[in-house]
């Protein structure tokens, strides 16, 4: 008798620890830059009404059910001129893959916080699209960068279409492994926000392709890029010789860096904004010091001329703001909320007029980073 309870006391454990191990699993399922864990409580937020989330939620809904009528412009030969010698050429050549890839995006969001089938059949629409009809992804002049920082937006629309049984993602996947990883490896080998860009849109494609050998290497990577593009006291050693866009660069490489931090986290629980560590040390430092000049851009030591570059330019944006919304949820006790209030609830990722652009921390007051504590 004795050895009977024994038994089913052995069973009831066993029965409890694989319901928490599950639990624990799918809390901690990654969608690239989002956990599960983080997708529920935004969903938690909208369902009780809080604010910020409710007026979030509110604007990622209009624009899914914009995005549902919206046509699908795939690029056969996508080929970007370089901005600095084309602007306009470099725009009108960026935006059909920037547009369609931050459709995708948020629509496949859209469908993850409603369940609604509309919102995913339309986002594997586009990305199947793409995939059969984008032959050629040029690897000169600005395609690899623009492909980088613009067509992972289509990679994060998979990632979180994943689940999706209806989906046949084969001819995507096979997009992604030979067309699109091979263009965008030629802005990760760079140095500057470029290789920051190509990584981020590396991780995310090895993510979502299962490749852990090659996740693993870009992990590498993302050590190395916090480690030659900080400075001692924090500044972006490869951007502030921009001159008036200096301040933006600045910006633009920090962006993608702690949004392949998040990635890492999501994918490994390895936290690299922790301070206790190097990487996080040094990322801390850069966010610290940029934010100073972000407040008081009169005083940015790189470039004193009048046509500086600044932040919080409602047509361009309001860089860095995204940067910080994220931020403050991994830093509490930074005090960079004390720039966001007015801003939100903050998109992310526009510039051009409006225009989506770049494809880090977007909605970041909807969906903020979810983390073990990364200060003090």
């Amino acid at each position: 008798m004795k050895s009977k309870k024994i038994f089913i006391l052995i069973i009831i454990f066993l029965l409890i620890s694989l319901m928490w191990w599950n639990k624990w699993q799918k809390q901690n399922k990654s969608y690239g830059i989002y956990s599960q864990s983080s997708i529920d409580y935004a969903k938690d937020g909208i369902k009780n009404n809080e604010e910020p989330y409710a007026s979030a939620y509110k604007q990622l809904i209009s624009l899914a059910d914009k995005n549902l009528d919206d046509d699908i412009n795939p690029v056969i030969f996508l080929r970007i001129p370089p901005a600095n010698k084309n602007k306009q050429g470099h725009v009108d050549a960026s935006k059909p893959l920037t547009q369609d890839a931050y459709h995708a995006y948020t629509l496949s969001l859209a469908w993850k916080l409603t369940d609604k089938q509309e919102y995913a059949d339309k986002a594997k629409k586009i990305l199947d699209t793409w995939a059969k009809n984008n032959k050629i992804i040029s690897h000169k002049e600005d395609t690899p960068l623009v492909s980088a920082y613009g067509g992972v937006g289509l990679i994060n629309a998979a990632l979180l279409l994943k689940d999706d049984k209806s989906w046949d993602q084969s001819s995507f996947r096979k997009w992604v492994k030979t067309t699109y990883l091979p263009a965008i490896k030629v802005a990760r080998d760079r140095e500057n926000n470029w290789g920051a860009w190509g990584n981020l849109a590396s991780l995310t494609s090895y993510s979502y392709l299962e490749d852990e050998n090659g996740f693993q290497e870009e992990v590498k990577y993302t050590k190395h890029l916090i480690n030659t593009q900080i400075g001692v006291d924090g500044e972006m050693l490869k951007e502030i010789s921009r001159r008036e866009n200096s301040m933006f660069y600045t910006y633009f490489g920090l962006a993608p860096l702690t949004q392949s931090m998040y990635v890492i986290y999501n994918q490994t629980q390895i936290n690299l904004f922790d301070v206790n560590n190097s990487e996080g040390v040094k990322v801390k430092k850069a966010l610290d010091y940029y934010y100073y000049f972000v407040e008081h851009p009169d005083e940015w030591p790189y470039y004193r001329e009048a046509n500086l570059n600044k932040p919080f330019v409602p047509q361009d944006g309001n860089w860095p703001i995204s940067l910080y919304e994220a931020m403050s949820k991994v830093y509490s006790e930074s005090g960079y909320n004390s720039i966001l209030f007015k801003y939100r609830p903050i998109l992310g990722g526009y510039l051009n007029s409006g225009q989506p652009h770049h494809m880090a921390w977007n909605f970041p007051t909807l969906m903020k980073p979810n983390l073990e504590k990364a200060s003090q």
